[in-house]
C-alpha cells in the first residue's frame, strides 16, 4: 500500500512539474505575431505522417536515420510499456493481462524487440558520436553534446531496466510470464546469474525505470530533445503553402508601427515554435553555403540564439515594465544587433538548403526575411551596395540602372514580335532583368527564341514595357518597393490577358508563379528547361548532332528545392549529350547554392571563402568539361568561379545553348 502511494504521489508531482514548465513554455511560443495555420488541414497531416511518422527526410541520411527512426518509434512504442509500469504501481502490481494471454503477448513481443532494437540503436549512437564524430556533430557546443549523452543514457537506462525485470520474471515465473512472446528477455534471463531471481533486484530495477521516466519527463522542456514532444505540432504547423512564397504584409494598414521582425514578438508564433522544435541536429549548417563558407551565418545558430532571445524577453509577457529599469532595457533589445549582427542576416542567399535538410521542417529563410524587412522599412539600414540596387529599380526598374528604353531592343529590332494579347500568343516570354541588359545571358535568350521559332511555339515578348517583377527587392526586405514593382507587373500582363508565361530566369519563375496570385496575377508559369525538355519530347525540337563533351547540371536553388524541377533539365541536356550526364555529390534537393540568391549578387562577399569558388572546386573534381545552368545568376557566379581558379578551360552555358548547339 505504501508503495502505491509513493508511486501516486510521485507521478502527480513529475506531471505536474512538467506540465507547469511547459505552459511557461508556451507562454513564451505564443508570444510571438499571430499566424494564421488552421487550413489545409490535409496537407498538413499529410508532411506529419511523411515526416513524423515515416521519417522521408531523415532516411535520405542512410544510417543516422535509420538509427533516428528506430530510437523514435522504440520510444513510442516502449512508452506503452511505462504506462504499465505506472499501472503496476498505483495498482500493487497490476498488468495488462486484462488483454487475454495472445493480446498481451503482442505486446510483451513488441516490448521485447523494440526494447533490444532501441538498445542496438543507443549503442551505435554513441559509437558514431564518441568514434565517427561527423563534422556537424564536432561543431555542437559542450553544453549541446553533453545534452545528447544525457539523453541517450537515460533513453538506454529505460529499456535496460525493462529487459532486465521481463528477464527476471521468466525466471521466476516461467511459462507464467509468457517467454515465448520475449525472445531477447528470454536470451538475457538465460545468462543472467541466479542471484538475479531476487526480488530485491527487480524491484530496484522498477523502481530505477521510473525515476528515470519522471526524470526525462521534467527535463525535456530544458533540453533540446523538447523536440520529442513538438516535432509533431511543428511540423503540422510549418508552411503549406509553396516554399518559394514569402507572407504578404499589408504595407497600407495605419494599426501597424513596425514592419518585419525588430524584436522577437514580431516573429511569428510558427517561427518561435521552430526554434524550440530545433532538434540541433546540424543538418542545416551542413548543407547551407554560408556555413560551408565560413561566413557568420549559420543557421542552426539561428534557431538557438533566437530560442535564447524568446526566452530572456519571456519577463516582459504579460508584465507591465512602469518603474523597472532592467525590464524596461530588455524591452528596447532589438533582433539586430542585440541577437543577430548586421553581418548574419545579410549573409543569407535564400537558397533554401536548410529548409529542405531540417527533418522538423523548420522555416529558417522566412524568419531571416522578416529581420531584413524590420532592417530596411523600419531604420533604412542595409548594405550601401543595395541602395544603389534599391535606387536603380526605383528610377529603371534594373539592377543596373541601365535605359529602360534600350530593354530588349536588339531582339525588337530581329523581328520578335511583341506581345499585346492572349488571342494571337500561346505564350508570353517574360525575358527578366539579366536576359533583356547582361550581354552573356542575351546569348542565352537568343537560343531559347531560336528553339522556340524552330519548334512553331506562338510567344511574344514585352520589350521596353517590360518591368523587373520585384523579386530581388523583396528578398533585400524592401518590401515596400517589391510590392509597387509587383502591382506594376500584374496590371501590365493582366492588361494584356497573359495566360501562360515562359521565364528562363528561377528567380523571375519562382515570383510569378508562386507569389504573384497575391497580388491579383493568376498564371501558368513555366521555366524554359519545362518547356524545351517538352518541345524534345513531342519531336518538335529534333537534335542533328550529339555532344561530346562530358557534361554535368547545376541545379539552381529556385527551380530545384523551391519548384521540384530537377528531371526536366538533366533529360533535355541528356537528350544531346552523348555521354551520361555527370551528377555532382551535392545535386537536386542537396544542390549546392551559386551564392547569388538573397539579392547576394549584388552584395559583396567580403567574409569567408567565396561561395562560388566552393562549387567551382566541386564542378572540377567531377572532371565535366561543360557545365549546364538554367539560371541567369548561376552563368555569373559559376563562371567567375571557375576563372577564379584558373579554370576557363571548363564551359559554362546554359542547357538551352546545348540543346541549339546540337540542333543547328
Amino acid at each position: 500500500m505504501l508503495s502505491q502511494w509513493v508511486t501516486a504521489v510521485l507521478l502527480v508531482l513529475a506531471f505536474g512539474l512538467f506540465s507547469y514548465n511547459f505552459w511557461k513554455l508556451l507562454q513564451i511560443i505564443l508570444a510571438g505575431a499571430s499566424r494564421d495555420v488552421w487550413n489545409a488541414y490535409h496537407l498538413r497531416l499529410k508532411a506529419v505522417i511523411d515526416q513524423v511518422v515515416l521519417h522521408k527526410k531523415l532516411f535520405r541520411q542512410g544510417v543516422p536515420g535509420l538509427i533516428h527512426f528506430l530510437i523514435f518509434w522504440g520510444f513510442v512504442i516502449l512508452s506503452a510499456g511505462t504506462l504499465e509500469w505506472m499501472y503496476m504501481g498505483l495498482t500493487g502490481g497490476g498488468k495488462f493481462d486484462f488483454l487475454g494471454r495472445t493480446g498481451y503477448g503482442l505486446f510483451l513481443l513488441s516490448q521485447d524487440w523494440f526494447n533490444s532494437f532501441v538498445l542496438a540503436a543507443i549503442l551505435v549512437a554513441f559509437w558514431r558520436r564518441l568514434v565517427v564524430k561527423p563534422q556537424r556533430m564536432r561543431d555542437n557546443s559542450s553544453k549541446s553534446r553533453a545534452d545528447a549523452y544525457f539523453i541517450l543514457a537515460l533513453i538506454g537506462g529505460l529499456v535496460a531496466t525493462s529487459l532486465l525485470c521481463h528477464a527476471i520474471e521468466i525466471q521466476n515465473y516461467g511459462d507464467k510470464a509468457l517467454p515465448s512472446f520475449q525472445v531477447f528477455s528470454s536470451l538475457l534471463a538465460g545468462v543472467l546469474p541466479e542471484l538475479t531471481t531476487g526480488g530485491w533486484i527487480y524491484q530496484a530495477s522498477w523502481w530505477l525505470h521510473l525515476l528515470i521516466v519522471l526524470v526525462f519527463l521534467n527535463y525535456l522542456p530544458f533540453s533540446k530533445h523538447l523536440h520529442v514532444i513538438l516535432a509533431f505540432p511543428n511540423v503540422f504547423f510549418s508552411k503549406v503553402k509553396a516554399r518559394g512564397e514569402l507572407s504578404t504584409p499589408d504595407l497600407e494598414d495605419e494599426s501597424i508601427e513596425e514592419f518585419g521582425a525588430e524584436r522577437v514578438e514580431n516573429l511569428p508564433w510558427t517561427s518561435l515554435l521552430d526554434a524550440f522544435a530545433c532538434t540541433e541536429c546540424g543538418r542545416c549548417n551542413e548543407f547551407c553555403p554560408t556555413a560551408s563558407t565560413g561566413k557568420a551565418l549559420k543557421p542552426k545558430t539561428l534557431m538557438i540564439d533566437l530560442r535564447a532571445a524568446a526566452t530572456r524577453r519571456k519577463s516582459l509577457y504579460q508584465q507591465n515594465i512602469e518603474g523597472n529599469a532592467a525590464l524596461a532595457a530588455l524591452q528596447e533589445e532589438t533582433l539586430v544587433p542585440n541577437t543577430f549582427s548586421d553581418q548574419f542576416v545579410w549573409d543569407c542567399t535564400t537558397c533554401g538548403a536548410c529548409v529542405e535538410a531540417c527533418p522538423v521542417m523548420i522555416d529558417h529563410v522566412d524568419a531571416i526575411v522578416e529581420m531584413r524587412r524590420a532592417l530596411v522599412l523600419n531604420r533604412g539600414s542595409n548594405p550601401d551596395e543595395a541602395t544603389n540596387v534599391f535606387r536603380n529599380f526605383e528610377t529603371s526598374s534594373n539592377p543596373w540602372g541601365l535605359s529602360e528604353e534600350s530593354r530588349q531592343d536588339w531582339l525588337v529590332q530581329q523581328g520578335v514580335p511583341l506581345f499585346e494579347n492572349s488571342e494571337d500568343f500561346d505564350y508570353l516570354y517574360y525575358i527578366g532583368c539579366a536576359g533583356s541588359f547582361d550581354e552573356r545571358n542575351r546569348k542565352v535568350v537568343d537560343s531559347v527564341i531560336k528553339l522556340l521559332k524552330k519548334a512553331e511555339v506562338k510567344f511574344g515578348i514585352l520589350g521596353k514595357e517590360e518591368k523587373c517583377n520585384g523579386e530581388t527587392a523583396r528578398r533585400m526586405g524592401n518590401e515596400w518597393l517589391a510590392q509597387q514593382m509587383m502591382q506594376t507587373t500584374v496590371e501590365l500582363l493582366n492588361g494584356k490577358a497573359v495566360k501562360k508565361v515562359i521565364t528562363s530566369c528561377p528567380h523571375c519563375f519562382n515570383t510569378l508563379k508562386n507569389e504573384y496570385p497575391a497580388f491579383g496575377g493568376q498564371y501558368e508559369v513555366i521555366h524554359h528547361s519545362e518547356v524545351l525538355d517538352s518541345l524534345i519530347q513531342e519531336g518538335r525540337i529534333q537534335p542533328k548532332k550529339s555532344v561530346s563533351d562530358s557534361l554535368t547540371y547545376h541545379d539552381s536553388c529556385y527551380i530545384g528545392r523551391y519548384n521540384d524541377i530537377y528531371d526536366q533539365p538533366r533529360r533535355a541536356l541528356q537528350s544531346v549529350s552523348e555521354k551520361k550526364l555527370i551528377e555532382m555529390p551535392r545535386s537536386r534537393d542537396k544542390g549546392f547554392c551559386c551564392g547569388a540568391g538573397g539579392g547576394r549578387m549584388w552584395l559583396e562577399e567580403t567574409t569567408g571563402t567565396r561561395i562560388n569558388a566552393n562549387r567551382a572546386d566541386e564542378i572540377i573534381q567531377s572532371g565535366a568539361k561543360r557545365v549546364g545552368v538554367g539560371c541567369p545568376f548561376c552563368m555569373t557566379m559559376i563562371t567567375d568561379g571557375l576563372k577564379s581558379k584558373e579554370r576557363e578551360d571548363i564551359v559554362v552555358q546554359d542547357l538551352a545553348e546545348v540543346i541549339a548547339e546540337a540542333v543547328d
